[in-house]
């Protein structure tokens, strides 16, 4: 499919799903009033706050949090040429997750202050996870010793903060559902303080998805056309992080979608130019809306995590995904 065919297709089949999103819950609601309690919020109004309290918050949430893992996922999978490459299975949600338990532990620190302690810990893992990946392939570049490595560095940090939890488990009463993937804990305003910076990251990956088609093809002839595939891929690197520390400070350690939205664009419309980045963006956006509209009507008027959702379906996803690296290796 031509890129420029499949982005509008998936921008209108996106916002065809954020307003069912606001329609559909424990208690629907017609277009009608949904409608109107965007253009004519009324904070007497139950249901009006209904929308724009609760359904819109989530929605603005799922928004992000599912373009930011796609995206990162994405990239990740280019530059290190690894298809079962992404946030979750390198380790590095589980590392945020783990400093973001240990910050409110030591620090009592919460919301968008989590940010810091998730940044040391992305970092912190991600160099775990290669550094595993080398001494279990011993210098060789076959995809699956990066995911043993991300799978050792995941359990160890997994194991890290539940320790932690266990120190007083009263306090962490709230931390479950958010372990899990949630997306109903922050509001408006905590959101404006982290989006310009998920922005900026997406803006950077966007500059260099020329960069990065040209060290596909080669170091060599990438460096010959002014390229320098080191810093390129570093810079790369460093804002997939980003968008992931953005998102698990949000939402938690949320699963699957930075592994599984970038394997739908690439069956649709390759993995060449910019078209993909922003596509895998509006399909993991669409992952986590869908995920949440599932979580609130599965189990009414009670909510599921969103990210027990995604592992459901994400898990069937991800061995379908390691089958087919298998089989490419066999042949």
């Amino acid at each position: 499919m031509r890129p420029a065919l499949a982005l509008p297709l998936a921008a209108g089949g996106l916002l065809a799903l954020c307003a069912l999103h606001l329609c559909v819950g424990a208690r629907p609601l017609s277009p009608a009033i949904v409608l109107d309690a965007l253009t004519a919020y009324d904070p007497q109004d139950y249901r009006h706050v209904v929308v724009v309290r609760q359904r819109l918050t989530r929605l603005v949430v799922a928004l992000g949090v599912g373009g930011m893992l796609a995206v990162a996922g994405y990239v990740l999978q280019k530059v290190l040429r690894n298809d079962l490459a992404s946030p979750s299975t390198l380790g590095i949600n589980a590392g945020a997750a783990a400093f973001c338990v240990l910050g409110l532990y030591l620090f009592g620190l919460s919301g968008t202050a989590l940010f810091w302690p998730a940044l040391l810990g992305a970092v912190s893992s991600l160099a775990c996870t290669f550094a595993a990946a080398g001494l279990v392939g011993r210098g060789s570049r076959d995809p699956i010793n990066l995911v043993l490595g991300g799978a050792m560095s995941g359990t160890l940090f997994s194991a890290a903060a539940t320790f932690v939890m266990s120190l007083d488990p009263d306090r962490f009463g709230d931390v479950l559902g958010w372990l899990v993937g949630d997306i109903g804990l922050f509001d408006y305003q905590s959101l404006l303080t982290l989006w310009p910076a998920g922005l900026l990251a997406v803006g950077l990956l966007l500059m260099l998805a020329r960069p990065l088609d040209l060290i596909a093809l080669g170091a060599e002839q990438a460096a010959s056309l002014g390229v320098d595939p080191r810093n390129a891929q570093r810079l790369a690197l460093a804002a997939c992080v980003l968008l992931a520390v953005l998102a698990v400070t949000i939402a938690g350690p949320i699963g699957f979608v930075g592994l599984v939205a970038p394997h739908v664009v690439k069956l649709l419309v390759g993995e060449t130019g910019a078209w993909p980045i922003a596509l895998s963006g509006l399909t993991g956006s669409a992952m986590v809306t869908g995920a949440d509209i599932l979580a609130r009507l599965l189990l009414a008027p009670r909510l599921v995590n969103v990210g027990t959702v995604l592992a459901l379906f994400g898990g069937l996803a991800f061995l379908g995904l390691v089958l087919i690296v298998l089989r490419r290796r066999a042949a």
